[in-house]
């Protein structure tokens, strides 16, 4: 139970986490704040995810216990699943990103804008599940290395 929690709780925050340090650090976005709100923009995409940060975190461990842990036990059992699952989800990725980079892009500031926001939105959500998947994998290694050494102990008892 202790280390079902652990994968439940820690990749998130830890993406979370990450982000934000990469956010606050970046000389790009040090000057974002509650006064980019509303400002349809990269800028105020971040404003907003300060501001609910709470909220966001408790969506993020709904969705490790309802997404990703189902699809990190696929992966861990068939590593065919692992190249399935990695497609479909950049494809899912990208395509809200760019739903939502369409909603808060305005039509005045060129279709470059959008696909500029639409790519970042991307790049983040595919580093948010790098991210978590990585946990996964380091939490889960010793199964991994234990279910890799079976299988080829199977694979040459056969010959």
């Amino acid at each position: 139970m202790f280390k079902y929690l652990v994968k439940v709780i820690l990749p998130p925050l830890f993406a979370f986490w990450s982000f934000a340090l990469l956010v606050k650090y970046s000389p790009s976005f040090h000057t974002v704040g509650i006064s980019k709100l509303g400002d349809d923009s990269v800028y105020g995409l971040i404003s907003y995810y300060k501001i609910f940060a709470p909220a966001q975190i408790v969506i993020a461990l709904l969705t490790q216990i309802l997404i990703a842990i189902p699809l990190w036990r696929k992966i861990v059992a068939g590593r065919t699943a692992a190249i399935s699952i990695f497609s479909v989800l950049v494809v899912i990725c990208a395509i809200f990103a760019f739903g939502i980079a369409y909603i808060i892009w305005d039509p005045t500031t060129g279709k470059n804008r959008l696909y500029s926001i639409g790519v970042f939105m991307t790049a983040v959500q595919l580093y948010y599940w790098t991210v978590d998947f990585l946990l996964l994998y380091l939490l889960d290694w010793k199964l991994i290395s234990a279910s890799k050494a079976k299988a080829d102990d199977e694979a040459e008892n056969k010959l």
